[in-house]
């Protein structure tokens, strides 16, 4: 055989240290070539296994069931397979030197590189179909399969792919197929096996079309369509392969891909029902609408069943884009007819259109029919998506509790297969808790959308966690934080950057900065209701057209905003329904929700508007919108009643209060009544309720003391350990008030110890959060002597000889503090 080249990258790796290098099994990949080159650089050829100690080598296999047993540590061994003989374009182009362009990219095409194909393409250039010449058999003859397997092998050389499943459907044995496997004729392939492109077509230059109907049905249902095509297209079965293109082409394939497409078809057949369906495809990618629809039309007067179905959808598709809206819900809702994949995609696509009509009853029925489509059709990703769509049609409208449905509906399917698409759906849930005012269950879905894109990296989502952290913060009251995160978010997706744009407008608008929130409003402008809804907020535009555009899209998140700013007695009772109505329990914690509490005229709504009293730290109350510390309070008395009242568990006496904060006032009673009037003009309404002697606070009470006492009662380690953040400071309970607050106080530091101490005591041994555990342990009670020593060998665990002294010396003084040599 006439000696080749070997590939230019080849020729680079060969150039590396290696004991030995292993020959490829795969029949013409140019074992002479790599024999010269193993003889040039002084290489033993060897045949059989080379023995041990043996210096450098080169080893032609008989097999590939050879290669299980290599002579050499693997890593000093370069094994070499078929498809690193092969060459390159740019090597096809190098050897072929007097040929034109295009006579070297048609050879090259229908060779893939294949060394043996050189030669041939010399002989005869720029001849796709030269494997049917007299000189293609002999060049050849030397790679052919031995008569007893060529019955086989031209069987399978009708399919481009060989696997199990096409070998069985075209009756071939596994004992026979899996010869041609060891034997190197059939070559490794993405998904299978197959003969070199050259090979394959002359061992079956005209594929029988029974055969190519079983192979390419073979192919089909194990998802490779491509190579199915392929088959058809070499059995000039025009029919099945343009019904097959018709099932598998769509639009997202790209222009070029569609036109190699319709290249490929014969002249005669450009015509048919199918093809015109698929130039219409094409016209679309291609930006000619008009074109598209005109082919589509034209199509469906040769089709039926499931390929008009596919059209309809299309053209559908089509005319709503050129705003044909009676025409393209017409088109979708006849396409929804014919079932499957298409009528869940048509389902779908009259959703997306019917919500921009603000259809959305109809939307969601719709939506419904494509998740039933899809689910049926076993397509998880798509219906998915449909789910994910109709959750974020229900969060649209404000229907929170609605949306977690199909939201967690979508994570389930998306876990544990489609990471980022799992990560976003956490975030849905996420966004959708905050508002309901769940910030733990927010909290999680944050975390694990976390957790998940570290596992799989994407900064679109890490930008998308970005901003439900930021609308976190606002709805915690912390706008500054909620810039932080904004702060974070690298993008060039638009939708993320006017999403991005409207938080920063708000976080700005809430810090009490309007000019730069009015420098930022023109980039969320493609939000369009939302962007609007910050204008009038800003003071740019009106209310009134905002509410009147929410209340037509059904928008009622917005809505109860915009009322809440518009703040008149109706608007204000219709606000207060909706959000007890959709559970919108986060806006109650806003500043515009303040004048809502005065409508509270029953325990049940009262309980919507609870009084959050924080005691660790500086004394401070949220109520309604409102944050109030100590010196917020006409007097100290009336702060110290007001935390009487709720940390008390029961009723107290009137009489009982006047005489303990005012106990040398003429009249004590008075003194109480005036109290209780300056914390009714504090907080906006009114706080404290007095029946049959007994006063008591009307609004229900959370405390972070009896957040404490439940975590440390059930032994609540993580809860512990949020509550009693940060450690690095000394933590101190009611030390605002400690002339007024004695009894309170000295309960509360009980219970603060004994948080601290258990805290303290499920911190690993050598950890520096023990350290500080300890350290703020001992702050709350210096005669701590467990605790100092406890500290003294953490000290000492860690070579800190100097401190383990110093706390000694601590100690020393405690204990004589206490009375103990």
């Amino acid at each position: 055989m006439l000696l080749l080249p070997l590939p230019t990258r080849l020729l680079t790796r060969l150039q590396g240290e290696w004991a030995g290098v292993v020959a490829p099994v795969e029949v013409g990949a140019n074992l002479p070539g790599l024999m010269a080159w193993a003889e040039a650089q002084g290489r033993a050829v060897w045949r059989t296994p080379p023995p041990a100690g043996e210096g450098a080598w080169l080893w032609l296999p008989a097999g590939r069931s050879d290669l299980q047993h290599l002579p050499h540590a693997p890593e000093d061994i370069l094994v070499l397979s078929g498809a690193d003989l092969c060459y390159t374009a740019e090597d096809w182009s190098l050897a072929l030197p007097d040929q034109t362009a295009a006579e070297r990219a048609a050879t090259f095409e229908g060779s893939g590189g294949w060394p043996p194909a050189l030669e041939l393409a010399r002989q005869r250039p720029g001849d796709p179909e030269a494997y049917r010449q007299v000189p293609a058999s002999v060049l050849l003859a030397p790679f052919v399969p031995p008569e007893e397997r060529r019955p086989a092998a031209r069987v399978l050389a009708v399919s481009p792919l060989v696997t199990p499943v096409v070998a069985a459907a075209l009756e071939v044995s596994p004992a026979e197929w899996q010869a041609l496997v060891e034997g190197g004729w059939l070559w490794p392939a993405v998904g299978g096996w197959a003969f070199p492109p050259l090979l394959r077509r002359w061992l079956a230059p005209d594929p029988d079309p029974r055969l190519a109907r079983r192979a390419a049905q073979a192919l089909h249902d194990t998802d490779h369509t491509a190579g199915a095509l392929e088959v058809l297209a070499g059995a000039s079965l025009w029919a099945e392969h343009l019904s097959l293109l018709v099932q598998t082409a769509r639009a997202g394939q790209g222009e070029a891909a569609l036109r190699a497409q319709l290249r490929r078809l014969p002249e005669r057949w450009r015509t048919e029902p199918e093809a015109l369906y698929l130039a219409g495809l094409l016209a679309r990618v291609a930006g000619d609408l008009d074109r598209a629809e005109t082919l589509y039309t034209r199509a469906l007067d040769g089709l039926t069943g499931a390929a008009a179905a596919l059209t309809l959808n299309a053209r559908g598709v089509v005319r709503a884009m050129q705003g044909e809206v009676d025409g393209a819900l017409d088109d979708f809702t006849h396409a929804v007819q014919a079932g499957g994949l298409t009528a869940g995609e048509a389902s779908q696509n009259r959703a997306t259109l019917l919500v921009q009509l603000g259809r959305h009853a109809e939307a969601e029925q719709s939506l419904n029919t494509a998740v039933a489509a899809f689910r049926e059709a076993g397509d998880l990703p798509r219906e998915a998506y449909s789910l994910k769509t109709l959750g974020s049609l229900y969060f649209g409208r404000g229907q929170l509790r609605e949306a977690l449905v199909p939201y967690r509906k979508a994570l389930q399917l998306s876990l544990p297969d489609f990471v980022q698409e799992a990560a976003l759906s956490h975030l849905n849930l996420a966004e959708s808790h905050i508002y309901l005012g769940e910030f733990d269950q927010a909290q999680h879905h944050l975390q694990a959308a976390a957790g998940l894109n570290e596992r799989q990296l994407s900064s679109l989502t890490a930008g998308w966690l970005h901003r439900v952290q930021a609308i976190l913060a606002l709805q915690m009251g912390e706008a500054a934080q909620a810039l932080a995160a904004l702060d974070r978010i690298q993008t060039d997706d638009r939708s993320l950057e006017a999403e991005t744009a409207l938080l920063r407008v708000r976080a700005h608008r809430e810090l009490g900065q309007p000019e730069q929130a009015r420098i930022i409003l023109h980039h969320a402008s493609p939000l369009g209701l939302r962007a609007e809804l910050e204008e009038a907020l800003l003071g740019e535009a009106g209310i009134d057209p905002v509410i009147e555009a929410a209340r037509q899209e059904e928008a009622r998140l917005e809505l109860v905003t915009a009322l809440l700013y518009r703040a008149t007695p109706d608007d204000l009772q219709e606000a207060l329904e909706l959000i007890r109505q959709h559970g919108y329990l986060a806006l109650l914690g806003s500043r515009a929700a303040a004048p809502l509490a005065s409508l509270a005229q029953d325990p049940p709504t009262r309980a919507l508007f609870p009084l959050r009293i924080q005691t660790l730290g500086p004394l401070r109350f949220t109520h309604a919108g409102r944050q109030v510390q100590l010196g917020d309070f006409p007097t100290r008395k009336s702060a110290a009643l007001l935390v009487a009242l709720a940390l008390a568990e029961h009723p107290q006496s009137r009489e009982v209060l006047a005489e303990r904060f005012w106990p040398g006032a003429k009249n004590p009673l008075a003194s109480l009544q005036t109290a209780v009037y300056h914390l009714r003009s504090t907080f906006g309404v009114p706080l404290v309720g007095s029946e049959r002697g007994l006063m008591s606070l009307l609004f229900p009470v959370h405390s972070d003391l009896a957040e404490l006492r439940r975590a440390l009662q059930s032994q609540d380690l993580a809860g512990l350990a949020t509550l009693l953040r940060p450690m690095t400071a000394p933590l101190t309970v009611l030390s605002d008030l400690p002339a007024e607050l004695s009894e309170e106080r000295a309960q509360a530091e009980r219970l603060l110890h004994d948080a601290l101490r258990l805290h303290a005591d499920a911190q690993p041994a050598a950890e520096i959060h023990r350290r500080d555990a300890l350290r703020a342990l001992i702050a709350t009670d210096p005669l701590d002597t467990d605790s100092r020593e406890d500290l003294i060998r953490w000290h000492e665990l860690h070579g800190e000889t100097d401190l383990a002294e110093q706390e000694r010396r601590h100690l020393a003084d405690a204990l004589r503090a206490l009375g103990v040599d």
